[in-house]
Order: C-alpha cells, then structure tokens, then sequence
C-alpha cells in the first residue's frame, strides 16, 4: 500500500513531485507516515486540477508548525535520498518545501530501535541532513533545501539579541542571530566565537553596537550563546566598590575577618607559614586566562570547555571601612572578590545568633568566692581578644590551649554570681564541669581549739610558735628560772611598794632564748626542715588554758599529735621540812645525832625499836658556820627526832610540808614582820614625824627542785634564820641578827639532807635583890644573888624531797597526813559533844578606827 499525502497546493503544481516521491520512496516512506494520511491518490483533469480539500491542521510553535498527534514512529531511514524525503517534511511541517536541484540526490541514514514522537523525528532528519551538506533554512511558510555552502546567499531567518536559542529543539534549523554584549568587547569575543565556528558558519562584528552576528545553525548558536553569556564578565582587574548593611553581626569584626581572607598581603603571610590559619581553606584560586578575553579556553573546533573551579581569591587593591553608627562595611575590590564577599556575608557572618550564644551563663556560687573563681578561669583561658580596626594575632592576651579567648568572665561579689559569655555555647560544658568542681563546700578555715590538760599555755605556744617559725623571723621563747629568788631580810608582804618592787627579781637573767634561724634568710635552694615550718600559727588561750591552732587540714592531725604528747603531767615534789632547835649543853644530843647506834629512848611510852641503821656525810661546806649533812634511811624522821627528843633538849619549831612542781620555787617563812623606822621628819614647831617600814624576822626556807629522768631530785635550797638582837642602835634602832645559807645537791628520792650549824648563843645574868635595900650602894650587895647562864642552841633543818610522778601516788602519799587529820577532828569532838548546827554568821566588817 502507498500512502497518500495531503497538502493545500494546487494538484496541477503538486502531481508531478508527488508522482516522482511515490514511485522512488517506497515502503521506507510508508514507515514514516501516519495512517490517516494514507489513502487515495487525489484525481486532476486535463483542463485543471482539483487540490484536495481538507480541514486546515492546527498550528503552535515558533516555527508556525503543523501540531502531530500520531502514534511514536520509528527511524527506518537507510541511504534515503533527500528527493524522498521531501514528502515526509511536507507533511510534518505542514510547510511549502523547495530543494534545490543539487542536493536532491544525497541521501541520508537514520535509524532508531525505539518509537520516539512524531516531532523529534522531523528534528532528527533536518540535522541529518545538515551533517550530509544540506542547510535546512524554515520560515513560518516555506522550507528551503539548499547546499550549505551556500548559506551567506539564502535569506534566512534573524533573531534579536533578546531572543534566546536555549529553549529550541530544532537544533537543525539554520538562523542568523545577533548577541548584545553588555561588558565585553565585541572585538575579543568576536575574535573566540570565530576561531571555534565550523566552515559553514559566519560571524560579523560590529564594533560600533559592540554586537556579534552569527550565522549557524540552533545546536551551534546555543553553544555560541553559553559561551558569550559567560565571557560577557565585568573586568577582573576593575574595581568596584560596594556597601554591605549588616543586621547582627559587628561591621569592625567582619572588616577584618574580610581582611584576613581577601587581602593578598594576608595571603602573603599565609603562604610564608605567618598568616590567618583560616585562609588554608580558600586556597587555589582560578587561574587566569592568558588569552584574550576571560578564564577559559577551547580545545578545537567544536569541542568542550575546560575550566578550572573558582576559588577564593585574594585582592591587592582591597580596601575595607567599617561604618560604626550604621553597622555596614564597605568594600573596594575587584567584583569576583565582591561576588565572594557576599557570599561570605550572606550566608555565614551576618546570621541571627541562637539564644544560647547571646544570653550569658550566670552561675551561683554558693561556696566560692565568685572574684576568685574569675580570676582562676581568666588564667586557664585568659580573656576574649577585643575587636578593632588594627591587626590583631588572632589569639588572646592570656591563657593557653584550644579554649583560649573563648570566654568572657565577669564576677558579681554582692551576689556571688559569676558571669560567662563563650563564643560558641558548645564551649560552655567545659566550664560546667570546672564550676562544679570549684564550687565544693570546703572548710571554714577555723583554728582549732585543743585544750590543754597539764601544760601551761602561753608556754607551749611560745615553744611550738618559735620552733616552727619560718626563718628569719623574729620569735623566741622566755629563758626557764634557774636558781632562786633574790630576797633580804627586809622582804614582807607588808613592806611598801618602793621596798619590795625588787625582791621579786630572779638570780638568772630573765632574758630570752635567742636561736640561729632567726637570723637566717629562707632557703631558697634546699627543702626546709619541716613541712610545717612557717605554715602554722598558734594563739595561746590563758582564759580556759588552750591553744587556738590554725593550719592547714592536712597538718592538723600531726600537730595535735605533738601537743598531746606535749601536754604530759609534770611530775612534782613534795617538800618536807623539819626545823628544830637542840641545847649544846647535852653532849648527848650532839652524839646521837651523828650516832651510827640504834636509839634506846627512856620511857618506856617512847620505846621504839628502829631496825635500820643510817649514815650521814658531813659536807662542811660553810666551815664553821652551817654543816650539811645527808642521811640514807628508810626510817621515819619523825621516829627519829622523837629519839632524840628523849635524849636531848630538842624543840620543833616548825614542820612545814609543801608541794611543787619540777623547777618551780617553793618558799616557806615563820616568822614576824616588824616594824622599823626608815625616815624621820620633824616640822617647824618642832614635832616629829617618823616612818615605819616592814621587815620580815624569822625563819624563810626557799628551795627549788629538779627532776632528773633518774627521778633524782636537784635541789637548791636557801635557809635564813633571822632575829631581834637586845639592844639598840644610837638612834634607837633595832638590831636584827641574820644567818643565811644556800646550797645545791642531788637528792634520791627520798632522802634527807640536814642542814646544822646554825647556832644561838644567849648569855643571861640574873640579879636578885631585897626591894630598897639591895639598891643601897656597896651595903646593897649583901641583899642581892647574882646568876649567869650560857645557852648556846643550835637550828637543824631536815629537808625530804618525794617525787609524786601522778595523781594516784598522791593518795599513799597523803595517808598518813588524812589519818592525823581524822584523829585531831575526833579529839575536838569528844571534847565539844554539842557543836553547833550550823557555824555562827561572822559580823560584818566595820570601819577600821585607830
């Protein structure tokens, strides 16, 4: 079957071309066509022609085509004749076609494997045929088939600069287009677009209009249009200025990041290792095109183009200014750095900052102190870099590590809040976790109290303050009293201030201790001798007898440690005293004194035996004087002096006991304060006005024990006997006799020491007489009896020192003095059987009346 094709030209015109295509195409035709055009051939008469009436096919496009709504067709076209194709242009156009003569007879090979529509088949034949020599050149009526080379000579159809060929699909059609260039030259792309046009194509220049006119067909004006779009650039080397109004962030701080990125000096510095690290991430650039006319190049005719990707480029003639009242900076450059810029602005650095990045960390402090804590925080991170027109470093003033100059720190003591602002709030995790940390409940710092048991207070501090002081630094202890005190005859507690200010002066020296470190500058090249050294005060408490210690937590316990090993119960003394007075008249007394013998006393009341035999040693230190003596017994003094009480004249002046403690005075008087006239005044009427002073007279014991770790006991006692002497001076002063010794020995516990030689020789005359007539001159001497008597006494002092180590010896040792405490207080009630209830009210003092 053949088809019949249909058309709007006349049958006497058409028939012969149509009788021709229908004899030669064949079934290759037949494939192409649609079957409604298929039918019977139109008939003519000699006379005319009918043409074939049919409605008119509806028409769209831009090239006034005929609209297919056939079934997809496939491409069976093998070494076609342009002759035979003819007919299908016809009918898929709709148009009027005119081949020339010459290009009938080339033909033509398309093939496909798959329908595709109707409309891009005809497009695929027209650029078959341009690619066999034959220019396709459509107008709204009537096709043209012509040679290509013959092109400059065809009148073919002109599209404005406005008119653009991207959108076409008849990539075939030829047209003659004209493009507008708006910033480059006309000339430099006239001179690109020509070197890469085919042989059939023309392009004109037109300097003038700096416009380009190009002869081709659609597929080749749509690369030339690509291609001119993207040469037509303002010039890189132009420079441009722009303003760039910025909403949120700072015009200063994006001034110079703008400076650090796009400045070549910048890009200079980075390159040589001292630049932004930042601008390592804009590296490579365009390369320039050293042709004329722009960045890219053709690789021959009719190829692709090859580039390279835009980088970040740096300016030499970038100048940027920071407008500070409108927040805007404005930006000389060359317009690629502008574009980039912009960019740079829009989408990074002009942004809306979250609320976590605007509104600062406030924190409470509830155990630390908020200035502290700043301080602390500004030296891990130092503070953030302020912001500036100048060239800054990029890093802060302060502080090491990644984080430093993220932070900004601000305290509020009144409140003990602490402020922080971080530039990125991912950044302030780091200082939740340092807070938490700080912000410890921690001890107050109060010193510790320790009071003490047995120590004195003001003592130990003294002690533990100087030994523990750092060196150089003027601390020292009070010299230890040695000896005894210093005291005269004239010594009462009744005598005026003036006369007795002195006596409570010392033998030693009431200095200090000075030691070596005190002097010394602190070490500075060795570790010193203790940890504690210059880390501990001690304030003595004299109120409740403890110390006040203030240390740190970790020498607390070491330091309490040492001071209750410190604060020991010191060991004391009893002091047992014997001062009695024998007659040298009995030679007997003087023997059994020293007698080696046991004692036999005479009564039988008195009978005791002593099972122990003592030895003394007599010292003679004061020659004829005192004689000290010590005796070794386990005897009883009292047995002892009641035996010799049976054997002489013996007469117990005193038995005083007392108790002290290690290196402390005790001081024992029996005696009276009498009155002695010191100065003497007399007035202008003659009437005088005497003074009085008090002096001690007596017996004064004073002794001063050491205990030796042996528990020996070194002692140092002083003995004074004093006494009125009969008679008077010239003026009526009294005369006072004084012995005084003082001695040192060391003592067992126990032992004894005997002081004697302390003599007292009273001479008496006693004269009796009648009354009257033994005054009766030489007649008086029968009436009177004369008798003289010579005593001669002698004082022995029997000291005991018993060292008492602890309260619970002091029970033993205070037993027998209970048990004759209880019988003298038995003896006083059997002689008072009714006491009274309650004990009389004393009357109340009065006023003193001389």
């Amino acid at each position: 079957m053949r088809p019949t094709m249909t058309h709007s030209l006349r049958a006497e015109r058409t028939r012969p071309i149509i009788r021709i295509m229908i004899a030669t195409v064949g079934c290759a035709v037949s494939m192409v066509l649609p079957a409604e055009s298929r039918g019977s051939q139109p008939a003519g008469g000699a006379a005319g022609a009918e043409a074939v009436r049919r409605e008119p096919a509806p028409r769209a496009g831009p090239l006034n085509r005929r609209v297919l709504n056939g079934e997809p067709t496939v491409l069976a076209f093998k070494n076609v004749t342009v002759e035979q194709l003819v007919p299908f242009i016809v009918e898929s156009t709709g148009k009027v076609v005119l081949p020339r003569t010459e290009v009938l007879s080339r033909t033509i090979t398309l093939l496909n494997d798959e329908p595709i529509p109707r409309s891009r088949a005809l497009d695929l034949v027209i650029l078959a045929l341009q690619q066999a020599g034959v220019a396709v050149v459509e107008s709204p009526e009537v096709i043209t088939l012509r040679d290509i080379n013959d092109l400059s000579k065809q009148d073919v159809p002109v599209l404005g600069p406005s008119v653009s060929v991207l959108e076409r699909e008849d990539l075939g059609s030829v047209v003659e287009k004209v493009f507008a260039l708006s910033n480059g030259s006309a000339d430099n792309i006239g001179a690109i677009v020509k070197e890469m046009l085919p042989d059939y194509a023309k392009v004109q220049i037109d300097a003038v209009s700096n416009q380009l006119v190009v002869l081709g067909n659609i597929g080749l004006l749509q690369r030339i249009e690509r291609l001119i779009t993207t040469l037509d650039r303002p010039s890189a080397a132009a420079l441009n200025t722009e303003t760039f109004r910025l909403r949120y962030a700072d015009a200063e701080v994006v001034a110079q990041n703008i400076r650090d990125l796009f400045a070549a000096d910048a890009r200079a510095q980075q390159q040589q290792g001292g630049g932004n690290p930042f601008q390592a991430f804009f590296q490579g650039g365009g390369q320039q095109q050293q042709g004329r006319g722009g960045q890219q190049q053709q690789q021959g005719r009719g190829g692709q183009q090859q580039g390279q990707a835009v980088g970040s480029l740096t300016s030499a003639s970038l100048r940027v200014s920071a407008n500070k009242q409108q927040n805007s900076v404005t930006v000389l450059a060359e317009r690629p750095v502008l574009e980039q810029i912009r960019d740079q602005i829009d989408e990074y650095w002009d942004k809306p900052l979250p609320e976590e990045a605007v509104v600062p960390k406030v924190y409470d402090l509830q155990n630390s102190d908020p200035v502290k804590v700043r301080d602390l925080l500004e030296g891990l991170f130092g503070r953030a870099t302020t912001t500036g027109t100048q060239q800054q470093s990029g890093q802060s003033s302060q502080g090491v590590g990644r984080l430093a100059g993220q932070f900004s720190f601000q305290a509020i003591p009144e409140s003990g809040r602490l402020v922080v602002v971080s530039k990125s709030p991912d950044n302030i995790a780091v200082i939740d976790r340092i807070i938490a940390d700080l912000d410890q409940p921690q001890s107050a710092g109060l010193p510790q109290l320790i009071e003490l048991k047995h120590a004195q207070a003001e003592e130990l501090a003294e002690q533990i303050n100087t030994l523990l002081a750092q060196d150089g630094t003027l601390a020292s202890i009070r010299r230890s009293e040695s000896g005894l005190t210093s005291s005269s005859s004239s010594a009462s507690p009744f005598a005026s201030t003036a006369t007795t200010q002195d006596t409570a002066q010392t033998e030693a020296t009431a200095d200090t201790i000075a030691f070596w470190w005190q002097r010394s500058r602190p070490p500075t090249d060795r570790r010193g001798a203790s940890n504690l050294i210059g880390a501990i005060r001690i304030v003595p408490v004299w109120r409740q007898n403890a110390l006040m210690i203030l240390s740190p937590p970790e020498y607390r316990a070491a330091v309490g440690e040492m001071i209750r090993e410190l604060d020991k119960p010191g060991r004391q003394v009893l002091i047992s005293a014997i001062v009695c007075e024998i007659s040298r008249e009995d030679a007997t007394a003087l023997g059994l004194r020293w007698s080696s013998q046991n004692i036999s006393p005479t009564n039988a009341d008195n009978s005791i035996n002593i099972g122990n035999v003592f030895t003394g040693a007599a010292s003679n230190v004061f020659g004829s004087l005192f004689d000290t003596s010590v005796i070794d017994t386990d005897i009883n003094l009292n047995l002892l002096l009641q035996a010799l009480n049976e054997k002489t004249d013996l007469n117990i002046l005193s038995e005083p006991k007392v108790f002290t403690s290690d290196n402390q005075e005790a001081e024992f008087f029996d005696g009276q304060d009498i009155p002695f006239v010191n100065d003497t005044t007399t007035n202008q009427v003659g009437q005088i006005t005497s003074s009085f002073d008090y002096k001690a007279v007596g017996i004064q014991l004073r002794a001063r024990p050491r205990i030796t770790v042996n528990r020996d006991v070194d002692l140092k006692v002083n003995l004074e006997l004093s006494s009125i002497f009969p008679g008077q001076t010239v003026q009526g002063a009294l005369i006072v006799d004084r012995r005084e010794t003082t001695t040192q020995l060391i003592l067992k516990d126990g032992q004894t020491v005997v002081i004697s030689g302390i003599l007292r020789k009273e001479e008496s005359e006693i004269v009796r007489k009648v009354p009257l007539l033994g005054d009766i001159p030489l007649i008086g001497e029968l009436f009177k009896s004369r008798e003289k008597s010579f005593v001669e006494k002698e004082l022995l002092v029997f000291i005991t020192p018993r060292v008492v180590e602890n309260t619970d010896s002091l029970i033993d040792l205070n037993k027998p003095f209970n048990d004759r405490l209880n019988t003298l207080r038995r003896n006083l009630s059997r002689e008072d059987p009714n006491p009274p209830a309650t004990d009389p009210t004393p009357p109340s003092p009065g006023p003193i009346t001389e």
